[in-house]
């Protein structure tokens, strides 16, 4: 699969989830960039629970209800069968191209866990630097993601009658968010952080290129899940407890901050299918809303403590320079205090992304959070097509 020529304007990224998929189709005309359509909707499981079937359901909605104009897909893939690293090797010129695809896939194989038959494997060079008594040397970015999962993913695009014409990395697509949904170029290493539903997506950027990518298995279903075993709950419930109730965030010892909670007049009516027969007392309410805030707190210290080894782990292998900001997005960070207790933890500046800065479109009517959570893997796709650059 190659990527789109040069001259085409239009680019469909579709962000297939876990529990939902998300389409973003972008315009650009001249340095204006446009998300003229946009959408989202959820997987729901099918009697037989065949996983591909759902998502091609929802795929052929989505298309259906937001009427993109164009079949040409932008996918993104992610989570364990995909390895991304940066390695160091030898000078090599532009002309030496064989040499330097020999010497990637010889360096490659010590880092890839699969054969390399099983998995589809691209690079790209990054930049020149100087080793010192050894003269020059070059970094390269690998990427290696199991065919089959390349596969499934192109299965279930085809049969919703679209053409999948390049599947990416989704720790890729936060980069082309940033730099160019928010005209971002940082000169410091900066982290992007996506914990959506299955999985947490960690990429440092620096400049133009991508430093640094790890995706995690444990993201906000954890959290739901474990709400859901504890309450009784069930997951539309148990989504919207994690969301509204969140993190209990206490300002600090002195007092000087006010104590942040959901107030008693805002419990949700969710809670009343749980015992029909039981009476709603301010005393309950307070109760669940505690269990769920100590939920939410174990689980997401849990990521958060993953995430914190990722930085160190760049910190001190990589480029010896610690990074300077935090920015989040995912569903999960709509969590309420999420942001503030992230930022604790880490002991780093944090932010909400909004990669919808530099762009124009009706999306920029939705709340910012929400457009973030949900479209940024998707905007991040679709620039990919529009500016031609990356690996896939």
């Amino acid at each position: 699969m190659g990527l789109f020529k040069k001259k085409k304007q239009t680019a469909f990224g579709l962000d297939i989830g876990y529990s939902s998929v998300k389409g973003v189709e972008v315009n650009k005309s001249g340095d204006e960039i446009t998300v003229s359509r946009f959408g989202s909707v959820p997987i729901e499981e099918t009697a037989k629970g065949n996983r591909a079937e759902s998502v091609v359901k929802a795929i052929t909605r989505l298309c259906s209800e937001s009427g993109f104009s164009t079949k040409r897909v932008i996918a993104g893939v992610s989570g364990e069968s995909v390895i991304v690293r940066v390695l160091r090797l030898p000078y090599f010129s532009e002309k030496e191209t064989e040499e330097l695809r020999f010497a990637v896939e010889s360096e490659a194989r010590d880092f890839i866990p699969f054969d390399m038959e099983d998995v589809a494997f691209d690079y790209q060079r990054l930049a020149e630097i100087d080793a010192g008594t050894e003269g020059k040397a070059l970094e390269v970015l690998i990427v290696a993601a199991q065919k089959d999962v390349v596969k499934w993913q192109s299965d279930v695009i085809l049969a919703a009658g679209l053409d999948p014409r390049v599947i990416d990395i989704g720790s890729f697509a936060l980069v082309n968010a940033v730099q160019y949904g928010a005209s971002m170029l940082p000169s410091a290493p900066v982290a992007l952080v996506d914990i959506g539903s299955a999985v947490t997506n960690i990429a440092i950027m620096k400049g133009e290129h991508t430093r640094f990518t790890r995706d995690l298995s444990t993201a906000g279903n954890t959290i739901t899940r474990a709400i859901m075993s504890e309450l009784g709950l069930d997951e539309p419930q148990a989504e919207k407890a994690k969301r509204d109730f969140g993190i209990s965030y206490e300002g600090d010892p002195d007092g000087e901050e006010e104590i942040l909670t959901i107030s008693q007049t805002n419990l949700p009516d969710m809670f009343d299918s749980i015992d029909e027969g039981s009476e709603s007392t301010a005393e309950s309410g307070d109760q669940m809303e505690q269990q769920v805030h100590a939920i939410c707190e174990q689980f997401l210290g849990e990521i958060v403590s993953e995430i914190k080894r990722c930085l160190l782990f760049y910190e001190n292998q990589l480029d010896g320079e610690p990074v300077g900001k935090v920015y989040l997005t995912g569903g999960t960070v709509c969590m309420k205090n999420s942001d503030r207790y992230i930022e604790n933890l880490l002991d780093t500046p944090t932010e909400v992304l909004d990669p919808f800065k530099a762009v124009k479109g009706d999306i920029l009517s939705l709340d910012p959070l929400e457009r973030g959570a949900k479209y940024t893997v998707g905007l991040g796709l679709a620039m990919r097509s529009v500016m031609g650059n990356g690996v896939s």
